[in-house]
């Protein structure tokens, strides 16, 4: 699910980072991402693009490609206001793709 290259190469391979970085995407881009669905029941499309955005650069530090591209995607559909219909499909998967990269990150923090 996730490919901590980037945060080996950025921090030198300080584990401690490396830690820290998992712990608050734990603490901080899961817990927004689940903001996504009370967004959607408002049909506050364009936050949905706002939030996406925020939270998509953590995404992609822990080389979460698909949980990526997924946020990316409702990002650009809540800046065109586009898509609508798609977006709760998306929202569905982003909720299942965060929930298992939160799993592996506490693996990972287990063996830190």
């Amino acid at each position: 699910m996730i490919d901590l290259s980037y945060l080996k190469e950025i921090s030198g391979n300080d584990q401690e980072f490396i830690k820290e970085m998992l712990a608050l995407f734990i603490q901080t881009t899961a817990a927004e991402a689940a903001n996504l669905r009370d967004l959607l029941a408002k049909e506050d499309f364009e936050a949905i693009g706002h939030l996406a955005h925020k939270i998509k650069a953590p995404i992609q530090m822990l080389g979460a490609t698909e949980l990526f591209e997924l946020i990316r995607s409702l990002e650009i559909y809540g800046k065109e206001k586009s898509h609508f219909a798609e977006m709760p499909h998306i929202i569905q998967q982003v909720e299942l793709e965060v929930e298992k990269t939160v799993e592996e990150i506490k693996t990972l923090l287990l063996n830190y």
